[in-house]
């Protein structure tokens, strides 16, 4: 949960272009839980179900990045409004058959500010047992080598989310050191999903987590309507506050 003592400071605007035209919308869960697609592996880009603590209604997301805390514990980042009122959310994957759901882990962080672009929108799922199941750092079949050290106006990001289908990649026009907007679009569902920058040999690096599309105006955005940006949460502060580490190891591809 989150506290002042893990606030990040406020955001140092590397660069951008026109920011304030193009407003931030969240790019909701599904609500009710859906059918998502079946994972073979734990990792980055497969659907969760999860089931929030007290009476919220449950939510189906994308997983981001696949991360180690201090004691080697597996875990992975996904966007805080997926887990709703916050506390420890139970979480399950697709694995084994087609109507095979295994809980895989609980929500040990969560940060939810709202939707505006200075919140803060992240969460942390703890595994539980990690090895019953495979583990993955795989980005749609790109070895993830490590975190951006920095995004500028131009670099084209992608995105991989379970409703869209697959990755989405376009330019970006606005970055700071809490978010990144960039042109290409999105849909309920792939809330969490990672964010990246792909390299000639194949390799991704890490950006962001999906938090958000932006559509430029204010009306609550509807899942069937295209949205022309998406926002990315970055994770470099929160590996930092939560004394995370970016996994780079190999395996089998979560698809």
């Amino acid at each position: 949960m989150r506290t002042a003592a893990w606030r990040i400071g406020t955001a140092v605007v590397v660069t951008a272009i026109f920011v304030g035209l193009y407003l931030v919308n969240r790019a909701h869960p599904i609500h009710p839980q859906a059918p998502i697609p079946m994972a073979h592996a734990i990792g980055p880009g497969i659907g969760i179900n999860i089931e929030p603590a007290g009476d919220h209604a449950g939510a189906s997301c994308t997983t981001g990045f696949l991360v180690r805390d201090r004691d080697h514990r597996p875990g992975l980042l996904v966007a805080g409004h997926c887990n709703p009122g916050g506390g420890h959310g139970q979480v399950e994957i697709r694995h084994g058959g087609a109507f095979a759901y295994r809980t895989i882990g609980t929500f040990t962080e969560t940060v939810n500010d709202g939707s505006d672009w200075d919140d803060y929108d992240i969460g942390l799922i703890t595994l539980d047992d990690p090895g019953k199941i495979p583990v993955t750092s795989m980005v749609d079949g790109h070895p993830v080598t490590g975190v951006a050290e920095s995004v500028v106006v131009g670099d084209v990001l992608c995105h991989y989310g379970i409703r869209s289908g697959g990755a989405l990649c376009g330019p970006v026009v606005a970055s700071e050191t809490n978010k990144v907007r960039f042109q290409t679009g999105g849909t309920c569902g792939d809330s969490g999903g990672p964010v990246y920058r792909l390299h000639e040999d194949g390799t991704a690096e890490a950006v962001g987590i999906y938090v958000a599309v932006s559509d430029g105006n204010y009306s609550e955005p509807k899942c069937e309507d295209p949205h022309p940006f998406s926002i990315a949460q970055t994770i470099a502060p929160w590996l930092s506050a939560w004394d995370l580490t970016l996994d780079t190891t190999t395996g089998h591809d979560p698809a």
